[in-house]
């Protein structure tokens, strides 16, 4: 079985453009050559922790031994004072530099300089083994310099984008608000059921109780007693006044006298 650890599925993420089908963000060009920096000495650093780990009695029990650490890309003499095994995954050493200054440095980042300490597997001073298989004694050999790992990987970095027939660009992230707005793929029983709880209709027909019969014909009842007694007071208002005016005026046609005139 492939097992791989956190930081290096964290190194994969940072040197690749994509996971499997998904594109990653891009990095800006700037940030992209640190984190260049950081990642082209991994690979020698990791092998030299795992070396260093199989001779930890050396470190524990020969203080004062001739070592050199990798300061900042530059190997630099000196000698051990004490390890430091918190946390125990990430041992450290502290060592005194040849200019008087004293450093912790992470175990992958150091090599025994001492020539009378024995670090192979028929062991030595401090009992120390090395059990790697490589043919390289990573607990004594430097390795590339940083700048050879760091042109190396950015040369591959050149190959790949010369052999590649284009570049896929990852989108522009968007806010949780718009994540929320986005359409998502559902059943037709997923949907049906947000469509339930969710939809309001604008307008809602109101439902009228049809009226019983009793109650129909007492209201056209009432309707009509009530017409009828208007209808009543317009005659008597006004069609009594017109039947006056008119009777008013045929009799003043009788009694006026004709006047009849001539020239």
């Amino acid at each position: 079985d492939f097992k791989m650890s956190v930081g290096e599925f964290v190194e994969m993420l940072l040197c690749q453009d994509k996971y499997y089908n998904t594109v990653l963000p891009r990095l800006p060009m700037v940030t992209k050559r640190q984190v260049e920096e950081r990642l082209a000495p991994l690979v020698q650093a990791r092998k030299r922790m795992q070396a260093n780990k199989q001779i930890l009695e050396v470190f524990r029990d020969s203080s004062g031994i001739r070592i050199e650490c990798n300061i900042h890309g530059e190997w630099l003499h000196g000698s051990l004072i004490e390890l430091d095994e918190d946390p125990p995954n990430r041992p450290k050493i502290r060592a005194r530099l040849d200019d008087g200054s004293e450093e912790y440095v992470h175990l992958g980042k150091v090599i025994i300089a001492d020539r009378n300490v024995r670090t192979d597997r028929r062991g030595g001073r401090g009992y120390g083994r090395s059990r790697s298989r490589s043919k390289h004694d990573w607990s004594r050999e430097k390795g590339k310099s940083d700048k050879e790992l760091i042109d190396e990987m950015r040369s591959r970095e050149r190959e790949k984008a010369v052999c590649s027939s284009g570049k896929d660009y990852a989108r522009k992230p968007v806010g949780y608000k718009a994540a929320c707005a986005l359409p998502r793929e559902q059943g037709a029983a997923s949907s049906r059921m947000m469509e339930e709880e969710t939809f309001v209709p604008m307008t809602r027909a109101r439902s009228r109780r049809s009226p019983t019969p009793e109650r129909e014909n007492f209201g056209n009842k009432r309707m009509s007693a009530e017409h009828q007694a208007r209808m009543q007071q317009l005659f008597e208002k006004y069609g009594n006044q017109k039947a006056a005016e008119a009777s008013g005026s045929r009799h003043d046609d009788l009694e006026r006298t004709e006047v009849m005139r001539l020239g």
